[in-house]
C-alpha cells in the first residue's frame, strides 16, 4: 500500500478548512503536556504512527497547533517557570486560525485588530507555517516596520524567530529535511526559510514602498501595521496590491493618522477582532460599574482570593472577589486583569490603544472622529462634473470650462447650457500652496457664499507656486470674480502673493490680527498661517463644520481632518502622509485640503470683506496695468479669446 499523501491540497469544492481530529486534544496544560509526551514517545519507535500523525496534522490545522507547536512567554521566567509552553489555543484563537487559513486558501485580505497580548502574531505565523509545512510550492511574506523586527537571530520580537521557535521543539520526524540542524540548516538564511520537501518558502522584508514588488506570494503578514512610518504604510499598500491576494494586516490601533486605520475602516475588508474580553484568563471577573449609581454588573464567574496591585508596598495584595474587591465604576467593561493593566498605562490614549481597540481615543484628535465620520456618511459624494478651466496664459482671463474625466477641477455642481456659473452667485476661492515638487498637493477650494457649500476642488502636486497662482486667478475670475484667499506664509505664499498683485486681481483677503478683539485689517494680502493663526484657523473650521456653516462633500477633505492632533505641548500638529496611490500623484500630504477648506470657511464666517474696500495699488507697466488699459478700452466687442458670454 502506498504511503498517504503528506502534502494534500485543499479541495477547491469546499474552500474551507476542516478540523476532523481536533476533538481528541486535551486542553488542560498538564493534561496536554502529558498527552504530548505519550504521543511523542510512541511515535519515536513507530514509523507507521509517524506517517499517520503527519497525515492527521496535514488534515487538521488545530490538531497540528495543539499537538506539535509551542510558544514562548519570557514573563514566566520571572516566576521561576519554563518560558516554553505548549501552544494551547483558546476558542477565540481557534476561530482566528480558521479565518486566517481561509483567507490564505481563498485569497482575500484580512484586517486583524487586537488588544495587547492576544497572541495574534503567533497564531498568524503558525497558520502560515502549517501551509508551508504541508503544502507544496507556496510562498509567504512576513513584513514589519524594520528588518530587525522581521528577522534577528536570538531576538524573540522578530517574526521569523517565532517560526524557528515553532520548529525547535517539534519531534524530528515531523520536520522537513534539514530543519533539525537549526542554524546550520542550508535552507535557512537571513530573511529566508525554505521547506526542502514541499518547496514552500518564507521571505521577510521591512516595510518600504518597494517590498516584494514584482514578486508573487500566497499570503503576506504585515505586522503591527499601525506602527509603520506614515508614508511607508501607504506605499506598502500600493506595492503589495498585485503581489498577493491575501494580505493580513495585524495591529493594535495607533490613532487614525496611519494606513492601518484606513485599511481597517475599509467597508469591503474582512475583519478579525481579537478583544481582551474574549480571552478566558483576562476576562475573569469581568464587570461593568455604573457611573451614576455605582451598581456593579458581573459578566464572568469568579469567586475566591485574587492578587491585586499594592501601590504602598510595591507588590501584590490579596482580596476576596467579589466582596472585597474595589470596583471602578466608569461605565466601561473591566476585569481585575484590565484594572491592573489600566494602572500601568501612562495615559488614556495608551489605554484606548493597547486595551480597548479604540482608534479615536489613541490620539489626541483635534477633530472629533465620530462627527467627521457622520459628516462623511451624510455629505460626502462623488463630484458631479470633472474638467478644466481654459484661460489666456498672459491675461489670465478664463475662456471656458471643458469637461474631461482626467480634469483637475472636480465640481459638486452643474452648469447650464452656457457652461458657466450662475451670474447671480458669489463664490470664494481659497488656496493652500505647495512647492510643486510632488511631495504634497497644492489645493484650491471653491465655496458658495450663499449656503456655505464647498462646490469645487483642485489638487495638484507638480505645479510650481507661480503657475498655481495663475491658475487660481483664472478660476476665481471664472467663478464671477470670486473672493480669493490663500496661505501667504513662506516662500511659496510669497510667490503666490506677488503673482496676485501683479495680475491686478482685486477681490482678495488682507491679513488680520486674528487674536485681537478688533481683528484690524492690515496692509498685507493673504492669510499667514503662523503661530496662533494656525490654531485660530482650524478652530474656526471645526466650529463651522460642527454648526453646518460649511458643508463639505469631499471624502478626501473630510478624511484629512483626522490627520490633525493636539500634542502634549498643546500644539496642533499634522501627522499623516497621504496614500501613495493618490490619483493626484502626491507622495505625501500635509492636511493641504483641510487648510484650503478652512480658509474658505473662515472667509464665509467673516463675510469675505476687503480691506476698507480698497484695491491694491497696481504697478505701472505690469500685466495688471496693461489688463486695465485693455478693459477700459472703448471697443464694444470683447476680445475673441475670452470665449462666448464674456
Amino acid at each position: 500500500m502506498p504511503p498517504p499523501d503528506l502534502h494534500p491540497k485543499p479541495a477547491n469544492a469546499s474552500r474551507a478548512l476542516s478540523t476532523p481530529h481536533y476533538h481528541m486534544v486535551p486542553k488542560g496544560l498538564s493534561a496536554n503536556a502529558a498527552w504530548r509526551r505519550d504521543v511523542y514517545t510512541k511515535a519515536a519507535r513507530d514509523k507507521g504512527l509517524q506517517r499517520a500523525l503527519k497525515q492527521m496534522c496535514a488534515e487538521d490545522i488545530l490538531l497540528y497547533i495543539n499537538l506539535m507547536c509551542c510558544t514562548h512567554d519570557p514573563r514566566l521566567m520571572n516566576r521561576g517557570l519554563n518560558p516554553t509552553v505548549p501552544f494551547l489555543t483558546y476558542e477565540y484563537q481557534d476561530k482566528a486560525a480558521l479565518e486566517i487559513g481561509n483567507a490564505i486558501l481563498n485569497g482575500y485580505d484580512l484586517g486583524v485588530e487586537k488588544s495587547r497580548d492576544m497572541g495574534a502574531s503567533w497564531i498568524i505565523l503558525t497558520v502560515m507555517e502549517w501551509f508551508w509545512h504541508f503544502q507544496s510550492n507556496l510562498s509567504f511574506g512576513v513584513v514589519s516596520r524594520t528588518e530587525d523586527y522581521v528577522d534577528k537571530r536570538g531576538d524573540d520580537k522578530a517574526l521569523m524567530w517565532k517560526i524557528d521557535y515553532l520548529h525547535r521543539f517539534q519531534p524530528r520526524w515531523i520536520l522537513p529535511e534539514g530543519r533539525w540542524l537549526g542554524d546550520d540548516d542550508p535552507n535557512r538564511k537571513a530573511l529566508y526559510l525554505r521547506n526542502a520537501e514541499t518547496g514552500s518558502m518564507f521571505a521577510g522584508e521591512a516595510t518600504t514602498g518597494e517590498m516584494f514588488r514584482g514578486g508573487r506570494l500566497s499570503g503576506m503578514l504585515l505586522d503591527e501595521f499601525a506602527s509603520v512610518k506614515l508614508d511607508d504604510g501607504y506605499r506598502a499598500l500600493s506595492s503589495t496590491r498585485d503581489v498577493t491576494n491575501c494580505r493580513i494586516f495585524n495591529s493594535t490601533p495607533k490613532g487614525s493618522a496611519n494606513a492601518f486605520y484606513e485599511v481597517i475602516h475599509n467597508t469591503g475588508l474582512r475583519k478579525l477582532r481579537m478583544h481582551w474580553t474574549e480571552h478566558p484568563e483576562k476576562r475573569k471577573g469581568m464587570y461593568r460599574g455604573d457611573k451614576e449609581t455605582g451598581k456593579v454588573e458581573l459578566f464572568d464567574d469568579l469567586n475566591g482570593i485574587i492578587p491585586v496591585p499594592d501601590p504602598e508596598k510595591g507588590g501584590k495584595a490579596y482580596v476576596v472577589f467579589p466582596d472585597g474587591y474595589d470596583f471602578i465604576c466608569d461605565g466601561r467593561l473591566r476585569s481585575p486583569w484590565y484594572d491592573e493593566q489600566f494602572t500601568r498605562c501612562t495615559s488614556p490614549q495608551e489605554v484606548a490603544q493597547e486595551l480597548d481597540i479604540d482608534y479615536t481615543g489613541s490620539d489626541y484628535l483635534f477633530f472629533d472622529a465620530q462627527f467627521i465620520q457622520a459628516l462623511r456618511s451624510r455629505f460626502a459624494r462623488p463630484p458631479e462634473m470633472v474638467g478644466d478651466i481654459e484661460f489666456d496664459p498672459v491675461e489670465l482671463t478664463p475662456r471656458r470650462f471643458t469637461e474631461s474625466d482626467g480634469g483637475q477641477l472636480k465640481l459638486w455642481m452643474t452648469f447650464d447650457d452656457s457652461m458657466r456659473p450662475p451670474p447671480d452667485k458669489k463664490y470664494i476661492v481659497s488656496c493652500d500652496v505647495s512647492a510643486g515638487t510632488g511631495a504634497s498637493n497644492s489645493v484650491l477650494t471653491i465655496a458658495d457664499t450663499s449656503n456655505g457649500h464647498k462646490i469645487g476642488v483642485i489638487r495638484t502636486p507638480n505645479m510650481d507656486p507661480k503657475q498655481f497662482s495663475r491658475l487660481s486667478i483664472a478660476v476665481a475670475r471664472f467663478f464671477n470674480n470670486a473672493f480669493l484667499i490663500w496661505d501667504a506664509s513662506g516662500p511659496t505664499g510669497k510667490t503666490f502673493t506677488t503673482t496676485v498683485i501683479e495680475s491686478g486681481y482685486r477681490s482678495i483677503y488682507y491679513r488680520r490680527a486674528e487674536k485681537k478683539v478688533t481683528q484690524r485689517i492690515s496692509e498685507e494680502p493673504g492669510y499667514f498661517i503662523l503661530g496662533d493663526a494656525r490654531e485660530f484657523l482650524l478652530t474656526e473650521y471645526r466650529a463651522a463644520l460642527g454648526e453646518y456653516k460649511f458643508i463639505n462633500p469631499s471624502e478626501e477633505g473630510l478624511k484629512e481632518c483626522l490627520q490633525f492632533i493636539r500634542t502634549k505641548t498643546g500644539q496642533i500638529e499634522h501627522l499623516a502622509s497621504a496614500n501613495s496611490t493618490d490619483p493626484n500623484g502626491a507622495r505625501t500630504a500635509h492636511g493641504d485640503e483641510v487648510i484650503a477648506d478652512a480658509l474658505a470657511a473662515l472667509s464665509i464666517l467673516q463675510k469675505y470683506e476687503n480691506k476698507n474696500g480698497q484695491d491694491p495699488e497696481i504697478p505701472v507697466g505690469s500685466l495688471a496695468w496693461r489688463h486695465d488699459l485693455r478693459k477700459n478700452a472703448k471697443s464694444k466687442t470683447p476680445p475673441d479669446n475670452l470665449g462666448p458670454g464674456w
